[in-house]
């Protein structure tokens, strides 16, 4: 009988030894599960990211490209050598042109060339000749918004400094309008 109690006692001695090891054990395991669960969420979370990244990479090749698309060109005069005033002939005709065309009446233009202000003055060298438009022009709202949308489209360099809108007193469908305007052009 003393054997068996002792064979008894070691197998309730080695239950017990299970347990606590069981016990003690039981929430490293959980920790090792929980910590295995939230490596694989965030690594599908990181491919997620990636995917995400490399959209946006993507995406900003593709406006990079567009945009360099739309980068307009400086206009350059045929024959080299000319005066400011002359450089600027051709883009001065499209403008009063584009502005016939869309049936704009000019009331004053004035010319600054190479205002100290302009950045391309400042920074070009003097590679680059620059004609500020001072405009005044009457027109309608359909009519004015052709001739800024024919402006923009022209496939040289032409920046909009100031546009001012002022409605005529007696008919306030008409605009009298101060643009100011910088055409640029290459010596």
């Amino acid at each position: 009988m003393r054997k068996y109690r002792e064979a008894v006692l070691y197998i309730l001695f080695m239950i017990l030894i299970i347990v606590f090891a069981v016990w003690q054990i039981k929430p490293k395991v959980v920790g090792i599960v929980h910590v295995e669960r939230d490596l694989k969420a965030k690594t599908v979370e990181l491919e997620d990211l990636d995917r995400k990244l490399e959209t946006l990479r993507l995406v900003a090749k593709a406006k990079d490209a567009q945009s360099a698309k739309q980068i307009k060109k400086i206009y350059k005069a045929d024959e080299a050598g000319l005066d400011t005033e002359s450089s600027f002939a051709i883009p001065f005709e499209d403008v009063v042109e584009m502005a016939k065309y869309n049936a704009i009446k000019i009331y004053s233009m004035e010319y600054v060339y190479n205002p100290e202000s302009d950045e391309f003055v400042k920074g070009g060298a003097g590679a680059y000749n620059v004609c500020q438009l001072n405009m005044q022009v009457i027109a309608d709202y359909v009519d004015l918004e052709s001739f800024l949308k024919d402006l923009y489209k022209y496939p040289y360099l032409i920046t909009f400094d100031k546009i001012e809108l002022i409605p005529y007193q007696r008919n306030k469908k008409i605009l009298l309008t101060n643009l100011q305007l910088k055409l640029y052009s290459q010596k």
